[in-house]
């Protein structure tokens, strides 16, 4: 009997966390409906996306060439088709994982957590390339087990491919990727084939001129599909090759730790915010979910998830420093990339030493809290946990804040 109480408290529980949602979205649809025409071709979501090599072979370049290749061929709207990309490539991403999710019976509560921090939330077009950028991740993960496991050369032939284009679309995806497949391939050829890569990438950083010729070559598109009144001044992610590496290490760091508004809660709200994330991942079976198959508690490999998220976290500490400010991509990458880690590779994270130890530490230490096996619990830190996009988080970023946000700009 207690046992169906529990239950019953779970499924109330996880479903007024999505009654939540469902407002979240409904907001930030509207807000993005909104926001669309507003869009530039100088802000970042779009001036991501045109870095092209006709400047010079530069990082980021891959996917914006093959949009000047075929703008050159067939011309279309590329801001446009840019800005939509998101409204696919999303519920591909959000397929795969409720699928995954589905197979290891996992509640989907974690997924929604960090997919709504801010620009990643679902649906959005102001996210960049990251829902590309995961998708990639899990077919690389997929074909690195499967040729583990065959040892076929079309599995080798695709992984090469699939990690080449990875690399030349987003090169900070090494940290995200290349440990585990280290850790699983060791020292076969499958782990030092897209060294060359990784090697050119990282060194053709980019510079003022390449990015003032990448934004001009564009000048047939902003002519034909004018964008805004703002076309003579240079995309953001183009001139953000010219930047100087310690001033923009210096500028991660500061925007992501302290804000361009310091505030004592920043410190703590940050630790809030990793500490959050690694329960919510961690002990993500406590989160029952009414109509999903629901994994019991003894058949949950806890260490294994912990294994898995302090491994990536270690992995991408040049991301959470000094190569980004942006959480909202940080933690999604981290979170998920976990998430598809212990999926395909449940035992790799384990072969560190000291991460399997120190997982063992802090399961220890928070056994003796049984609060953390509670579902109210559970959900009250995925609603108030701080999701900001960019800069140092606030309490208003939380998932209850926005909603009361959504709730307050309707009344």
């Amino acid at each position: 009997m207690k046992v169906k109480r529990e239950n019953l408290l779970a499924y109330c529980l996880s479903s007024i966390f999505f009654l939540l949602m469902l407002v979240f979205y409904y907001n930030y649809g509207e807000w993005t409906l909104g926001a669309l025409p507003q869009i530039c071709y100088q802000d970042y979501c779009v001036s991501d996306w045109l870095i092209n090599y006709e400047g010079g072979f530069v990082r980021r370049g891959l996917l914006g060439q093959l949009l000047f290749w075929s703008y050159s061929v067939w011309p279309f709207n590329v801001r446009e088709f840019v800005l939509l990309l998101p409204f696919f490539l999303s519920p591909l991403l959000l397929f795969l994982m409720l699928r995954l999710f589905y197979r290891q019976q996992w509640p989907p509560t974690v997924i929604f957590c960090v997919c709504c921090m801010g620009g990643t939330a679902f649906l959005s077009p102001l996210i960049r390339r990251d829902y590309l950028v995961l998708i990639l991740i899990y077919a690389l993960f997929y074909l690195v087990s499967q040729w583990l496991r065959t040892n076929r050369k079309s599995y080798f032939l695709a992984y090469f491919l699939v990690s080449s284009v990875l690399i030349l679309s987003y090169e900070p995806s090494v940290f995200v990727v290349f440990p585990i497949v280290f850790l699983v391939a060791g020292k076969r050829l499958l782990t030092w084939t897209v060294l060359p890569v990784i090697l050119v990438t990282f060194l053709s950083k980019g510079t003022a001129d390449i990015g003032q010729s990448i934004w001009q070559s564009w000048t047939p598109l902003f002519e034909t599909y004018p964008g805004c009144d703002e076309s003579g001044i240079i995309g953001f992610g183009e001139d953000a090759l010219g930047w100087d590496i310690w001033p923009t290490f210096i500028f991660h760091l500061h925007s992501a730790y302290i804000g361009p508004e310091p505030s004592w809660t920043s410190g703590p709200l940050i630790i809030y915010m990793l500490a959050g994330t690694y329960y919510l991942v961690t002990f993500l079976d406590v989160a029952k979910v009414p109509f999903w198959p629901n994994a019991r508690t003894a058949s949950f490999d806890t260490h294994a998830m912990s294994n898995a998220f302090l491994l990536q976290f270690l992995a991408m500490l040049p991301m959470f420093t000094v190569l980004s400010c942006d959480w909202g991509r940080t933690i999604p990458l981290c979170t998920i990339s976990v998430l598809f880690v212990v999926y395909f590779f449940p035992e790799a994270a384990s072969r560190v030493s000291f991460i399997d130890k120190a997982s063992g530490l802090f399961l220890s230490a928070l056994g003796r809290c049984p609060i953390l096996r509670s579902p109210l619990f559970y959900y009250f830190v995925a609603v108030t946990i701080p999701m900001p996009l960019v800069l140092a988080p606030k309490i208003k970023d939380s998932i209850i804040g926005l909603v009361f946000q959504a709730l307050n700009n309707h009344m």
